[in-house]
């Protein structure tokens, strides 16, 4: 069930009106009482509002001057915060038919709220819905936004998500500046019924109304990303970064790996690495990942290579993640050769053997270390290395290989 505070909230906007059309048969001794009365419950004297409505209402017969007070009733118990004793003189005042639609309309509204403020959904459809029609038949256009908001939200909490759709549309057709939480409402309406590009539009009023609000802009790039539209929702999540909207984690390494995905990883590095540089984002393992593979992507092998090993020592700190620890090493260590960088590289793969490599890798790490040291021209050590490498299935041909090499330039 959605969250009835989200569409209740705002609704509860119940008046009474405060003017009393001649043209319906009121006295103007009853016009005088109710103006008073009105007055007496603007001052709180609660006790004396009492009194003079029940005065009234023994003395007036059915009608429109009685609909008006059992009106006011309603009000002083709202005031006093009983709704159900509101309902009932609401409900009362109703039951007259003593008012025009257009004028009726505006009560059911407030009696369908309070209904939906007590979870009773059924009954605020019913008392609704035919009241605006008939004002639609009375006279068209007649009926104000929320009433149509109102029914909207009503047939939202039962998840008739079609329906409210309907109501909801014409309510904000209907105003001027239609409210924030209205046009929430409908964008999780068409969400529901997977009409995305129609949750789309939603939102761009949404953030027209709100820019400041990343929710909107976040939940906008998931749907493009739903319709498999990574383009655009890398569109929607540059503007929002540009805007200084995109704060939470989620959304900004979204917006990198939208970068990276999308044939811009140069600008997904940059955009990281500043990210972690200011503590705008945790420096995990995870993240400087990310980050060594925008590097990689861009050509950036060095910053690449800082990157990996800025994740392979994070990792290494957690005892359960050893092994994971290694195989960044190892990976650091490759592009450490690969750099020219062969003290590098020996540190590197001597630290993933340490870490708990295994497997052929472990073979390649003492392959390498010798390559690495061969390199360095610390051919002792580089023909230690191979020995070892000598011992590991994997790495035996190419380790006899290195030193039948070694041997022949010893020779010559």
């Amino acid at each position: 069930m959605l969250n009835r505070l989200l569409i209740i909230i705002s609704l509860l906007t119940v008046t009474v009106a405060n003017t009393f059309a001649a043209n319906q048969s009121l006295s103007p001794k009853t016009y005088q009482a109710l103006n008073d009365i009105q007055t007496l419950l603007s001052e709180e004297k609660y006790s004396e509002v009492e009194e003079d409505l029940k005065d009234l209402e023994e003395n007036l017969t059915p009608g429109f001057g009685l609909a008006l007070t059992y009106q006011i009733h309603a009000q002083l118990f709202l005031a006093q915060e009983d709704s159900d004793q509101a309902l009932k003189y609401f409900n009362k005042a109703l039951e007259l038919e003593a008012m025009k639609a257009v004028q009726a309309v505006s009560l059911a509204t407030n009696v369908a709220q309070l209904y939906l403020a007590n979870s009773k959904t059924e009954q605020a459809i019913k008392v609704l819905l035919p009241r605006i029609e008939a004002a639609e038949k009375e006279k068209l256009d007649s009926t104000n936004a929320m009433a149509y908001i109102t029914l909207g939200s009503a047939f939202q909490l039962k998840q008739d998500f079609a329906n409210a759709i309907v109501w909801l549309k014409q309510g904000i057709e209907r105003a001027k500046t239609p409210r924030e939480n209205w046009l929430q409402m409908l964008m999780a309406a068409h969400y529901q019924l997977k009409q995305y590009p129609q949750a789309i539009v939603v939102l761009d009023h949404l953030i027209a109304i709100n820019e400041k609000k990343e929710e909107y802009w976040l939940q906008q790039a998931s749907l493009n990303q739903m319709q498999n539209k990574p383009q655009a929702a890398l569109k929607v999540l540059q503007l929002a970064y540009v805007r200084d909207v995109l704060i939470k984690e989620d959304g900004l390494i979204t917006l990198v790996q939208l970068l990276i995905t999308q044939g811009v990883p140069e600008r997904a590095g940059r955009i990281l690495h500043d990210l972690l540089a200011q503590n705008k984002i945790e420096l995990t393992e995870d993240n400087w990942k990310l980050l060594a593979s925008a590097w990689l992507q861009s050509r950036e092998r060095k910053q690449a290579i800082t990157a990996f090993l800025q994740a392979a020592q994070l990792t290494e700190q957690s005892a359960k993640q050893k092994k994971a620890a290694a195989k960044l090493y190892y990976r650091s260590a490759q592009l450490q050769f690969d750099e020219s960088d062969f003290t590098g590289a020996v540190t590197s793969y001597a630290k993933a053997r340490t870490l708990g490599i295994n497997g052929k890798k472990f073979g390649m790490t003492l392959l390498m270390q010798g390559n690495a040291y061969f390199e360095l021209e610390d051919y002792i050590n580089a023909k230690l290395f191979f020995s070892k490498a000598l011992q590991e299935p994997n790495t035996t041909n190419s380790a006899r290989a290195w030193l039948d090499y070694m041997q022949q330039l010893e020779l010559f």
